[in-house]
């Protein structure tokens, strides 16, 4: 929740804030007060909601709890209030539990530490067994994984590997899931927290992926395989139980999505027409890599449909997406026709940034694009003037995978930024 970190910021300076939440977001408010250092910073809560049709009467809503803002502000500080300090992370046991499988399988459902479904439980020799497949040590700290920024270790994430039912041959690239989820690039304090129901997700490159074999091929990002299956899984797990993710609590999702539960797939860098992906992002063919993605769905379609041919299908989806990037993964057959026709990566960005245009006044209305990605001269157009809604080509990422029986794609919508996070698999082997 960005506003309580503004807030907990300017009281950190001494500027009296307050902060003007939704009934819904209660509990939510009070998590990141207390991960941001100033678990008592005053909030106004007025009903939900506030956006859209809701919007004419939110003056009221405000008008009604005007004399508790101006309290919050002026008021002097309770010896609670004015206290301070990140929360502590909370301690647990080195043994959860001990007991037969099914009620162990029970206990660490009653506790928070599963996505729903049944886990193998990580017992010490299981977790030994995980740890012999990287030669990094147990103790090894990698980062804070949000939205509650609990420490990450190797051997945490070894335990998560278990529970999702990975195997040692995994854990270099459960590793490099791990240090991309920590990094702050990926955003995940705020994705994870979000009413939009985001999923977190990896795409895998390099030898590796044959190495343990994932699926790249027929049905690359459905059921069957069990890499994919697995490594997609831990990605939950890791923030459930390595950064405290609690629907209602900091997970706001409204609807949620079956992608929620983690999915992992590799590249069909065999065949697919042009270079793979972590190579168009700076890294060597032979280098191992992972790229972890957010988005809160997709859209499929067939090149068949009768939505248009070739190019041209894939815009007249592509124009009711919604964010500021785009990821689009096809199968090999449609990566191919599109070759055939002398295109390459570029040319499809190139095509989908001209293509997905919207007048220069509702360019410059979209409250939400920041002041720094509009042009200065763009005010100057003529409002009906037509302009690329996306910021530029490189909005648009390609990923190939799958099977060749029908040309098939699917758009990937609020991903940001576009090429996801990627890191080498190598470092953690």
């Amino acid at each position: 929740m960005w506003c309580i970190h503004i807030q907990t910021e300017l009281e950190k300076r001494g500027v009296p804030t307050v902060a003007i939440i939704t009934d819904p977001f209660v509990v939510n408010a009070q998590s990141a007060a207390e991960l941001f250092g100033v678990p008592r910073a005053r909030r106004v809560v007025i009903g939900h909601p506030v956006a859209n049709e809701a919007e004419k009467d939110t003056p009221r809503k405000i008008k009604k709890v005007y004399g508790d803002i101006i309290n919050c502000l002026v008021g002097p500080l309770s010896e609670e209030e004015a206290s301070s300090g990140i929360k502590k992370i909370p301690k647990r046991e080195r043994i959860f539990a001990r007991g037969t499988l099914e009620t162990l399988q029970e206990e660490f459902l009653a506790a928070g530490l599963t996505d729903g479904l049944p886990v193998i439980i990580p017992t010490e020799e299981k977790v030994k067994e995980m740890l012999t497949g990287t030669s990094h040590s147990p103790d090894e700290l990698i980062g804070l994984m949000p939205p509650e920024n609990w420490e990450v270790t190797v051997e945490k994430v070894a335990i998560n590997g278990v529970m999702a039912g990975c195997v040692p041959e995994h854990m270099p690239v459960l590793l490099a899931i791990a240090e991309a989820m920590v990094d702050p690039k990926t955003e995940v304090e705020t994705f994870s927290r979000s009413t939009a129901s985001f999923s977190f997700w990896a795409v895998v490159n390099g030898p590796i992926a044959g190495e343990i074999k994932m699926n790249s091929k027929g049905n690359a990002l459905g059921p069957g395989c069990r890499a994919n299956a697995v490594i997609g899984r831990s990605i939950r797990l890791f923030l459930i139980n390595l950064g405290g993710s609690k629907p209602g609590v900091n997970d706001m999702s409204v609807l949620g999505s079956a992608l929620k539960y983690g999915f992992a797939f590799a590249e069909n860098e065999e065949e697919s027409p042009w270079e793979p992906f972590h190579v168009t992002h700076g890294f060597k063919k032979e280098d191992s890599v992972v790229t972890v993605f957010k988005s809160w769905g997709y859209r499929s379609a067939a090149i068949g449909s009768p939505l248009g041919h070739g190019l041209a299908n894939i815009a007249w989806v592509a124009q009711n997406a919604v964010g500021r990037n785009l990821l689009l993964v096809m199968n090999p057959l449609l990566a191919k026709l599109i070759t055939r026709e002398g295109l390459t990566k570029d040319d499809v960005r190139h095509y989908l940034w001209q293509s997905l245009q919207v007048t220069a006044a509702e360019w410059l209305e979209d409250a939400d694009r920041p002041a720094k990605e509009v042009p200065k001269w763009y005010k100057h157009f003529l409002q009906g003037v037509m302009v690329p809604r996306f910021n530029t080509p490189r909005s648009f990422e390609i990923i190939v995978t799958g099977s060749q029986a029908n040309p098939w794609y699917q758009i990937y919508e609020g991903v940001t930024p576009a090429a996801g996070t990627s890191k080498s698999i190598d470092k953690w082997r």
